[in-house]
């Protein structure tokens, strides 16, 4: 073999090692900052842009937390044309997130959710604030009316005169957003009282959305006329002249896969005691008025599941009934 031919030979198989280490690179590289050469390039912007992109976004996990508690009237009263006793009860049952988006710290969300079920007042856990919900229940009867201690079997108890249920789950969730629904029901013994509030959670930054993170409010104005609309239109619906348009952007509503739907609680649109009312509002009519901020939330899509809402069972009815008796 010739000098010359060897040299062609070393050549050619250099060119071909180059070749090969070139396509290795492009095949290997990506756009999305989690190539290793990527990071040695830019390493802060690499590990920013990794973790904001849909595939490092983890399944969430929730705890059932259920209790019910029955409260018997500590004085017997006439029902009919005998003596019985009144008894109260308190349900809860809550599907509480305690890892969203392989989060365990929730501290936040955990604050705006306990605020929407009971209001004003600080609880450092759940179990706290559960604690405090059983033990001084806000019936319409004063709550020393009842007594917690089990009455005799052979005691005839009445009607339940009261009741609190406070359901809390979660209703839908994107990559990025995590809607957690609290519905709370209250009965006075004549009517049902039904109230729906909902927390607004950014999965991905782990921030709890206010309205202004939601709506732009330099357009609230036109926002407001929409949902005002819709206020009309139920008006008609129901042939009810005591609606009323309202005069701030309400705070609590649901995404539906076509509406907005805008929980109105007992009072807001309508006379005391005519119950709580959904005013549905076009996605289409709305989207323009989103932030960018949260219209971003909301187009990335690609793993939306709905929850749905979470109801009694009547296996839990009839076991409350039993453990009653």
């Amino acid at each position: 073999m010739s000098k010359r031919t060897l040299y062609i030979i070393i050549g050619l198989l250099l060119f071909l090692d180059v070749a090969a280490f070139l396509i290795y690179i492009v095949g290997n590289s990506n756009r999305d900052g989690k190539s290793p050469i990527n990071f040695a390039l830019n390493d802060s912007s690499a590990v920013e842009q990794a973790d904001t992109i849909p595939d490092v976004v983890l399944e969430d996990r929730f705890d059932t937390i259920s209790r019910s508690v029955t409260y018997v009237s500590h004085d017997k009263m006439m029902v009919g044309n005998e003596g019985k006793r009144m008894f109260a009860t308190v349900k809860l049952k809550l599907v509480w997130p305690v890892s969203i988006n392989n989060r365990k710290d929730l501290c936040k969300l955990e604050k705006a959710l306990m605020k929407k079920m009971v209001g004003s007042g600080v609880y450092g856990s759940i179990e706290e604030c559960v604690d405090t919900l059983l033990l001084h229940p806000k019936f319409v009867m004063p709550s020393d009316s009842y007594v917690t201690t089990v009455v005799d079997s052979d005691t005839a108890l009445g009607s339940n005169h009261t009741r609190f249920c406070c359901r809390v789950f979660p209703y839908l969730g994107t990559n990025f957003l995590l809607e957690m629904a609290v519905l709370i029901e209250r009965f006075d013994g004549r009517m049902k009282h039904r109230e729906m509030k909902v927390v607004h959670y950014d999965r991905l930054h782990h921030k709890v959305l206010g309205l202004d993170d939601i709506f732009n409010y330099s357009k609230r104005e036109d926002i407001l006329s929409l949902v005002n609309q819709s206020i009309e239109e139920l008006k008609l619906r129901k042939k009810n002249k005591s609606i009323h348009e309202i005069y701030y952007i309400p705070h609590d509503f649901l995404l539906g896969s076509k509406s907005v739907i805008f929980y109105m609680g007992d009072g807001i649109i309508a006379s005391a005691g005519s119950g709580m009312y959904e005013v549905s509002v076009r996605n289409s009519k709305l989207t323009p008025y989103f932030t960018d901020y949260y219209n971003e939330l909301l187009n990335n899509d690609s793993h939306f599941k709905s929850y749905g809402f979470l109801t009694w069972t009547d296996k839990e009815e009839k076991q409350e009934k039993k453990e009653r008796r």
